[in-house]
């Protein structure tokens, strides 16, 4: 039987919103809990015939893979009684201004993006955050010991003092609710080069050191914008090279590791790119990104290091002073390649290798 339109007088087709979508970038299955709302909206939508849309839809996603989201979508028809209404996608894409109500998506006509009443505030202004929220969360006057697994093993693998000083530096958060077995989670705040706090993503960290996949990324601020991690240490020395990685506990990791250069995280893949980058436009730049092989890639590089060679390239085709570090490519081993690993993964398991020989021969 076909899937009710439930609220709608018509059919809405999910293939066409699909290719939009993907011909425009929009990810909006950005976290493991999206991606899987989307999964389970198609299913219950459409069926079987809205298997290549969210496939189409989520390949946006960096960390997108086939076999991944077949899984997701089969366990997504198999769960009828947790299906969610089409209006999901409804509301998720109308933020990205697209309207599933137009009849592009029902009929022919080009596209057209929703433009907001003048009469009316159809989105939400840009949160002021206050100065003491972030003060609230910062280590102060406690021990550092005990606050988040991360910190405990960088604490053990590093010397005391350069950990709390990257803490200090980075403006690192501690999450002030326990979380059980899952530890504390570190807030990484993003000050920009005005000293301005624009944004805070809360990530929750296993005691490898690893990310807790179970416990996606939260940006607390979602009406905000969003700005390098450590750009405000910009102004210290104007002489001081940068170095790009892509996820925040690299930046905080490498900064203890090499200190020669300035570290900044952009976040996510896609954020290596001239607008998010701009600050940098006048410093010498060199980025170090992660290894992503995917099974679907054509390139004989990472889907990562393939995209920031080709941004690279061509902003230094723009007159920037920028690199891409490919080190990590030629040297990595085939388990870090599958592992997705990055430079400070690779750091982290040297410094643990070092402890271990250190208590075997005290």
């Amino acid at each position: 039987m076909k899937p009710s339109c439930r609220k709608y007088a018509y059919p809405v087709n999910v293939s066409r919103i699909a290719s939009d979508v993907a011909a425009r970038g929009i990810d909006i299955a950005p976290t493991r809990i999206r991606w899987e709302l989307l999964a389970r909206c198609l299913a219950g939508y459409a069926g079987e015939q809205g298997r290549d849309a969210f496939h189409q839809m989520a390949a946006v996603w960096p960390d997108y893979s086939r076999h991944d989201s077949e899984i997701c979508y089969n366990r997504a028809l198999r769960q009828t009684g947790k299906h969610i209404s089409i209006g999901y996608l409804k509301g998720v894409l109308k933020r990205h201004g697209i309207d599933i109500d137009h009849p592009r998506y029902r009929g022919s006509g080009p596209l057209q993006l929703v433009k907001p009443n003048p009469t009316k505030t159809t989105t939400k202004t840009m949160k002021k955050i206050n100065f003491n929220s972030l003060l609230r969360s910062l280590l102060g006057d406690r021990s550092a010991i005990g606050l988040n697994p991360l910190i405990d093993l960088l604490l053990r693998l590093y010397p005391q003092q350069a950990v709390l000083m990257a803490c200090q530096r980075y403006l690192i958060g501690f999450n002030s609710f326990k979380t059980g077995k899952m530890g504390d989670a570190l807030i990484f705040w993003q000050v920009d080069d005005k000293r301005h706090i624009v944004n805070a993503k809360k990530i929750y960290y296993r005691f490898d050191g690893h990310r807790d996949k179970n416990l996606p990324p939260m940006v607390l601020y979602a009406d905000n914008p969003q700005c390098l991690f450590g750009l405000h240490q910009l102004g210290e020395d104007p002489t001081q090279p940068i170095a790009i990685v892509e996820s925040e506990k690299s930046a905080l990791i490498m900064s203890i590791v090499m200190p020669e250069y300035l570290w900044m995280a952009c976040g996510s893949l896609n954020n290596f790119n001239e607008k998010f980058l701009k600050p940098l436009r006048h410093r010498k730049i060199v980025a170090f990104p992660d290894l992503d092989y995917r099974r679907d890639s054509k390139s004989c590089y990472s889907v990562s290091t393939d995209a920031w060679v080709k941004e690279a390239n061509r902003l230094k085709a723009a007159g920037w002073k920028i690199s891409v570090d490919m080190n990590l490519e030629k040297k990595a081993t085939t388990p870090q390649r599958l592992d997705k690993c990055d430079i400070a993964d690779i750091a982290l398991e040297q410094a643990k290798q070092d402890h271990i020989e250190r208590l075997k021969h005290p």
